[in-house]
């Protein structure tokens, strides 16, 4: 069966896939970890990117941005301490990441605008804060797809939905933790 992560991005105009070499599998692994997605991985491991493509309103990286993303880019170098890695952005700015913490991996929006290294910070009706960990970086980021698998189908099928940082203030609690 063909890998449909690789048929998603060759079903793109102006979409060049490059042949993977082993040092770009070695540091796709030190960077998960070796915990990513079986989907992810066979397409990575094969062929990737050779620039970041545009899609709707994604931009889904190649190798290098997405090293630069996970390592010294907001969200990514902050959530990848939770397990949370960022393999795509919204335009607006916000990462989208699979969460290496889980067997299906699941896909969440998370906001450059809300989380920082030492709080996570918004303004709903009074200033709340919570404290940056797992639990309060899942609690602001909105879940895209349950599992990375789901999440690739819905970018097939073009159903895949992303949020305004108000959007995502106006479903949390406003309760200060």
């Amino acid at each position: 069966m063909d890998n449909k992560f690789k048929a998603f991005f060759k079903s793109l105009e102006d979409t060049t896939l490059i042949e993977s070499t082993e040092k770009e599998k070695e540091r796709i692994i030190s960077l998960t970890n070796n915990k990513m997605p079986e989907t992810f991985w066979d397409f990575y491991s094969k062929e990737m990117p050779d620039d970041d493509i545009e899609f709707g309103d994604f931009e889904f990286y190649g190798l290098e941005r997405m090293i630069e993303e996970n390592e010294d880019a907001v969200p990514g170098y902050i959530v990848m301490k939770y397990g949370l890695f960022v393999f795509a952005s919204t335009f607006d700015g916000d990462g989208i990441c699979f969460d290496m913490t889980k067997e299906n991996f699941p896909v969440y929006q998370c906001s450059h605008s809300l989380i920082d290294e030492d709080e996570i910070s918004y303004y709903k009706g009074k200033m709340c804060e919570l404290e940056t960990n797992y639990e309060s970086i899942i609690k602001v980021s909105p879940l895209l797809a349950n599992s990375f698998d789901e999440f690739i189908d819905m970018l097939i099928k073009d159903t895949v939905e992303t949020y305004s940082v108000t959007e995502i203030i106006e479903g949390l609690d406003d309760e200060v933790e």
